[in-house]
């Protein structure tokens, strides 16, 4: 899960980062767009703090990852970022636990057995089982005596069986009904909620549709002024250059002495 939640963040980060790099101004355009007109000696204008770049992803504008050289090179990206971090391990920071079974031996022992992966011993049904005493033991007043407890035992539990029989034929229906009926509520409410839910994230969904392919022209515009702009301010400083260089020659011509 960790993998997952980082590579989803990798995957974002590396597809805004294409995005940035298409349409990132380079600090020298910049100065041309606002500084081309001016003067060379113009005063220093005070340092302007760094815009905060907020990561978003525009999914209806930004299409550039369904271009499959993009996405080959976001899936790069991805990769390389997944090879710089280890991932954690979550259980370091916990000792090793270690069960102390004082006074209680029966506890050890079945630790032991599952440790050790052994099969569960069968259970002994013996003790539910009515039998006389061992041929060699009909005379033995002892053995007669235990086999009359065990048989009282089992009628007894016999006789609670059928209270129980009795009680759920009269009372088993009802409390089933019952039973149900609040499990009918608890997935109404719960299927209410699911819906809820779905609304409100196909709402947002829709909402973010809207706003994307509203503003999506404006951004395509905002961009061709500024690649126009930069443009402009290159050939204007192209210009510039050609003058500068026509300008140093007649200054040559004039002064053949000046540098």
């Amino acid at each position: 899960q960790h993998d997952a939640t980082h590579r989803a963040g990798a995957r974002l980060r590396a597809h805004h980062h294409i995005a940035l790099h298409q349409t990132r101004r380079r600090p020298e355009q910049q100065k041309r767009v606002g500084l081309a007109m001016e003067p060379e000696t113009a005063a220093p204008m005070a340092a302007l703090p760094a815009p905060r770049t907020q990561l978003d992803c525009l999914p209806y504008v930004d299409t550039q990852y369904n271009d499959p050289a993009v996405r080959k090179q976001v899936d790069a990206l991805v990769q390389a970022e997944l090879k710089t971090f280890k991932p954690a391990e979550y259980l370091a920071k916990f000792p090793s636990f270690e069960p102390k079974f004082q006074d209680h031996p029966i506890l050890e022992a079945e630790w032991m057995r599952v440790s050790e992966e052994q099969p569960m011993p069968q259970m002994d049904t013996s003790r539910y089982q009515l039998e006389p005493p061992p041929p060699g033991k009909q005379g033995n007043a002892a053995a007669w005596e235990r086999a009359v407890n065990n048989a009282r035992a089992q009628l007894e539990h016999q006789a609670n069986r059928l209270d129980n029989l009795e009680l759920l034929h009269k009372y088993g229906a009802n409390l089933w009904r019952l039973h149900l009926n609040s499990l009918e509520a608890a997935s109404s409410r719960m299927s209410k909620e699911k819906e809820e839910i779905v609304a409100k994230i196909m709402e947002v969904n829709r909402k973010r549709k809207l706003e994307q392919v509203d503003l999506g022209p404006k951004l395509s515009q905002l961009e061709a002024d500024w690649v126009a702009t930069v443009k402009k301010n290159l050939e204007i400083e192209g210009q510039i250059a050609l003058l500068q260089a026509e300008c140093q020659t007649y200054r040559k011509q004039l002064d053949p002495t000046a540098q």
